[in-house]
């Protein structure tokens, strides 16, 4: 008896407690959501079932035609059951007090309990300011820009020209089907880089000819209504943003190695040139005109050493040009706010990649930067702001990692299984390569997708196991391999305004500039002969003392080859057989043809065996997988398949000794999307 009296009086005080939430005239729905948050309060106060009262909580916040302060109570409840929870709760209790912020301002006092309540879980999101929320976990097939009504996020899908949309308030997936013309002259993969119209009706859009000209065309969603602006053959241009009134398109064109900024007219596909851009891509792809179309913000390469992104001004017109923000570090601009009052940049300036903001009146820049969201990270895909201030972003992680173990390559036996290696980064190392004397291993530890700053020179000891992490001062690292005397790789890297073949030296990260241009460097144990692979797939030879270069053989379409351990010969493939040929020319030598279609080749130290790892690609085109491989004699034999099969397996690397081994497993990558609310201030989000 003792005890239901004691849950009366709890129950009662709750609510009497709530009894100043004057509950006004009953809507249709009222009597079930009053019915229902007295049963929660129950749950929650008396019961000690936090979990059942948080389903009920959310039941009345989704009903339809409950009264507005019955609702806010619900959220105000909802809130304080995920902060008793504790730990992860706290972001879905801010999320609870925000949305009462944000939906509820005419319930004063529920709304001023709330901000107290954000007040004390701290953050950003205490005054109703930025908070982050996921908004899916599984992001895949999610991408491209936002809507300008922020009902969808919208990409053309590269083959079949439809518009993929998914719409952000009920998770749903939809396609607008491509009805255009279809004719000789279009191919798969066509659309690349699309702009959607600031309406959203129509896009622009980079198209191929069956014989790659380049052509920037302009259609309605539906493909209809299909117009080509400007097509010239060896001039690419890549449309970035359209004027407000769809008169022009802001548009990054590539000609004749200069890359120049323009305005191209929707009418007549007339051309405006506003600036030459000196940045390699993805930088100079970054360029936006204002919501009202005055002025243009982009990218380029500001004054300093070494060069670094920075973020720059102009009027519409080409004229009055200012750099934004300008820091010694690296900016890269993300978008505009709607508003058309702050620029938003990326910025290494705190140590991480962050993302930041700066005022901007009258085409300048008014006061400092301000930090809004610190490890916003390189490669996260901007998709674009909602009418209320949301910003939303996808983030891509990826799976997989590092394994080592041990072989017997004259039987083919495993002597120790694969096992997993710690690594600092997470997701799958790429491109793993032993030091010459095996006391290191070599690979590209990657804090996102293939990119700047995020391809990061890793030498491992095999000792220890420590890692050491170069900073050779290029921005983008990949295609590695050892130099000879195992204090330096030879690597394909790029500046911010030029791409080569560089040697970065492994104690100091010195890097040094040995030819522009060029694919899968490497160099002979003479230190002076530079092997490497041309764009017409021909492999060449350089004298680094002469700048003398010579064709080696001519390989077709598949870029992997490797050099002897002597630097006498190289290993490649062509028409479907594997060949040896001397660096000095002559006629190839057949090893063997018909176990695969392609291989990764690799030479042992030891110069008598050449490893054939079949190659498939995936998401990751740089670092192939296969889980067959095999012994090949270099001399000429019988090949002998190792008895290693490992799904999604990355490169091989086998040790200088033999028997050990290392290589990445690639289990694809977990792409989630997510929302910065409150974003804007409430006078900007209502204009």
């Amino acid at each position: 008896m003792r005890t239901i009296i004691l849950r009366s009086v709890v129950l009662l005080a709750v609510l009497g407690a709530g009894a100043f939430w004057h509950f006004p005239a009953r809507a249709q729905g009222a009597p079930e959501a009053e019915r229902l948050l007295q049963k929660a309060i129950q749950k929650e106060t008396v019961d000690g079932d936090l979990n059942a009262a948080i389903e009920l909580y959310k039941k009345i916040v989704a009903l339809p035609g409950g009264s507005r302060a019955v609702t806010a109570k619900a959220l105000l409840q909802l809130g304080q059951c995920h902060e008793k929870l504790g730990g992860a709760e706290a972001q879905e209790a801010r999320t609870a007090y925000q949305r009462l912020v944000r939906e509820f301002a005419d319930q004063a006092e529920i709304v001023a309990q709330a901000r107290l309540r954000l007040a004390a879980l701290g953050g950003r999101g205490a005054a109703g300011g930025l908070a982050t929320r996921r908004v899916l976990t599984d992001a895949s097939g999610v991408g491209g820009v936002l809507t300008a009504d922020g009902k969808y996020i919208s990409h053309v899908h590269w083959c079949t020209g439809d518009v993929v949309q998914f719409e952000v308030a009920s998770g749903q997936r939809s396609r607008i089907t491509y009805r255009g013309p279809s004719s000789e002259t279009e191919r798969c993969g066509q659309w690349r880089l699309e702009a959607f119209s600031r309406d959203g009706k129509q896009i622009a859009y980079t198209s191929y000819t069956w014989d790659w000209v380049p052509q920037l065309q302009i259609r309605n969603l539906d493909g209809s209504g299909v117009r080509t602006l400007y097509t010239q053959k060896d001039c690419c241009v890549l449309p970035l943003d359209w004027s407000p009134d769809a008169g022009s398109i802001l548009a990054l064109r590539d000609r004749n190695k200069a890359k120049e900024l323009t305005l191209i007219s929707t009418a007549d596909g007339s051309v405006r040139v506003l600036r030459t851009i000196t940045a390699n891509y993805p930088l100079n792809s970054r360029a936006r005109l204002s919501p009202d179309g005055r002025f243009v913000a982009f990218s380029s390469v500001g004054e300093g050493s070494p060069p670094h992104g920075d973020v720059f001004l102009m009027t519409a017109d080409g004229r009055n040009e200012v750099v934004v923000a300008g820091h010694p570090a690296a900016d890269h601009l993300l978008r505009w706010t709607p508003d058309g009052r702050s620029l938003v940049f990326l910025s290494d300036r705190s140590g991480t990649w962050a993302m930041w903001t700066v005022h901007i009146t009258g085409g300048k820049q008014q006061g400092e930067p301000e930090l809004l969201k610190k490890d916003f990270g390189y490669d996260s895909e901007v998709l674009g702001f909602a009418p209320d201030g949301s910003f939303y972003y996808k983030t891509v992680t990826r799976l997989g990692g590092l394994y080592n173990g041990a072989v017997d390559v004259e039987t083919g036996k495993v002597l120790v299984p694969p096992a997993p290696v710690a690594t600092r980064y997470t997701g799958p190392p790429s491109m793993p390569l032993w030091s010459p004397d095996g006391r290191n291993l070599a690979y590209l530890s990657r804090r996102g997708g293939i990119g700047p700053e995020n391809n990061i020179l890793t030498i491992r000891s095999t000792a220890t196991g420590e890692e050491r992490l170069l900073s050779p001062r290029l921005p983008f690292v990949n295609q590695i391999s050892w130099a000879p005397d195992g204090r330096s790789v030879i690597a394909l890297g790029s500046t911010e305004t030029e791409r080569g073949i560089f040697r970065i030296d492994t104690e100091t990260s010195e890097s040094t500039k040995l030819r522009d241009g060029g694919y899968h460097p490497k160099l002979c144990p003479d230190g002076k002969t530079l092997v490497f692979l041309t764009e017409g797939q021909t492999i060449r030879k350089r004298n680094l003392d002469t700048g003398e270069e010579s064709e080696v053989v001519k390989v077709g379409s598949m870029p992997y080859y490797d050099l002897s351990p002597d630097g006498r010969e190289v290993v490649f493939q062509v028409d479907g057989a594997v060949k040896t040929v001397s660096l000095n020319g002559g006629e190839p030598r057949e090893l063997f043809r018909g176990l695969a279609e392609r291989y990764v080749l690799k030479w042992t130290r030891d110069g008598r065996y050449i490893i054939a790892q079949k190659a498939e690609w995936g998401s990751d085109a740089t670092d192939p997988s296969g889980s067959e491989i095999w012994r090949v004699p270099a001399q000429g034999g019988t090949p002998l398949k190792l008895d290693l099969s490992v799904p999604k397996m990355g490169s091989f690397a086998l040790h200088p000794d033999n028997r050990r081994f290392a290589f990445s497993v690639n289990e694809g990558s977990k792409e989630e999307l997510w929302v910065l609310e409150n974003f804007l201030p409430p006078a900007a989000k209502k204009q």
